[in-house]
């Protein structure tokens, strides 16, 4: 914010020279609205893993389609994603980005997909052999136009699972930009 207002400082100072003192208090209460208006527009924006320490973890597989629940809470700001649940919940309406990986744990495979309201979005399909000690991962994303209530959560399909050592499977969106309605 201080340097938002040094630069409206240094441009009234160039522009003074050359405007009235009218013109400059106009432009000061023009300048100082659009700082306010930048100033309230809502801040959301997380990031998860479900790795809550450093042991080595297996999520899966399970035998139906499961919420992944992302429980160590990198950033939350907004308090938009719940890490009980696993759910974002839109505050606002708006276009937010969300990105989500999944590396392939002990089913040898990881399917999962990322949902918008109980429908799939986008997905990652991977494969490997857990047993030869190279594990594979993919990741994907996606800008969705989400109004406030949105649900968003990423599901582990039946008969997939998930491995973590180090907060490599992740789970993160943030707001863009809000949209309002006129």
């Amino acid at each position: 914010m201080e340097s938002v207002l040094a630069v409206v400082v240094l441009l009234c100072c160039c522009v003074v020279e050359t405007q009235t003192e009218s013109e400059v208090d106009g432009l000061l209460r023009e300048l100082t609205a659009r700082v306010e208006k930048l100033e309230s527009k809502p801040k959301v924006a997380f990031s998860a893993s479900f790795m809550i320490n450093d042991e080595h973890y297996h999520l899966g597989p399970f035998g139906e389609n499961t919420t992944v629940v992302y429980k160590k809470v990198i950033t939350n700001i907004g308090e938009a994603y719940n890490p009980d649940t696993g759910v974002f919940t839109a505050p606002v309406r708006g276009a937010y980005y969300f990105t989500f990986t999944c590396n392939v744990g002990n089913s040898g495979k990881a399917n999962a997909e990322l949902l918008k309201n109980d429908v799939k979005m986008v997905a990652v399909y991977e494969t490997a052999n857990p047993k030869s000690g190279i594990y594979h991962g993919g990741a994907n994303g996606v800008t969705l136009d989400l109004v406030k209530g949105d649900k968003v959560n990423v599901v582990l399909w039946s008969g997939s699972s998930m491995f973590d050592n180090s907060r490599i499977n992740m789970f993160s969106g943030y707001l863009l930009f809000p949209i309002t309605t006129k």
